[in-house]
């Protein structure tokens, strides 16, 4: 399975360090399937273009300086391969979610995350998945990933900036309806 990762790089950091396209961050607690008590986890799309939209969508005006980390370091594109033995647990399956007790789908995409991370727990607590997909916010034919099994990564690609000026860039842009700002 091949995916993408939007993060803040740090050119000299190893893949698996800080900065590094495979790092993957303590969980604090506030994303969708965070259980920081139980794993950590790295958040992923199966499209470049999903991927930017989840970082960068809850900005109405992309400029240049929006892909710049506060911490000052260019955010960039990690493609990552994931070995296919590990199983994702689909959520756009109504038979999968009636197996962990929901019973409405806007529990999958709710902002309450005493919700989201419930199922997730449950989910991890069952065993035999890898992570979690569902759809995007910004377009629900992505899917995006949360993986706490992280051991079989494998980066696909050379780790690439993102700019403004980015093919991909622009097109994530044009497909959710944001402005690009030069």
């Amino acid at each position: 399975m091949r995916f993408y990762r939007v993060f803040p790089y740090d050119s000299s950091a190893a893949p698996l360090d800080p900065g590094g396209a495979l790092f993957v961050p303590r969980s604090s607690g506030y994303g969708r399937i965070d259980n920081p008590d139980i794993y950590d986890v790295l958040y992923v799309a199966a499209d470049p273009h999903a991927a930017i939209a989840e970082t960068f969508g809850r900005f109405p005006v992309w400029r240049a300086q929006t892909f710049v980390n506060a911490s000052g370091f260019p955010y960039a594109m990690a493609t990552i391969d994931v070995s296919p033995e590990h199983a994702l647990f689909e959520m756009n399956d109504i038979d999968a979610l009636r197996s962990i007790g929901i019973t409405h789908p806007t529990d999958v995409v709710t902002r309450d995350r005493d919700v989201t991370q419930t199922w997730a727990r449950t989910i991890f607590e069952r065993g035999g998945f890898a992570g979690v997909s569902w759809w995007s916010f910004y377009n629900p034919n992505w899917q995006i990933v949360g993986l706490w099994e992280t051991r079989l990564l494998a980066l696909a690609e050379p780790t690439e900036i993102l700019t403004i000026d980015r093919r991909v860039v622009v097109e994530a842009a044009e497909t959710i309806v944001r402005q690009i700002s030069r």
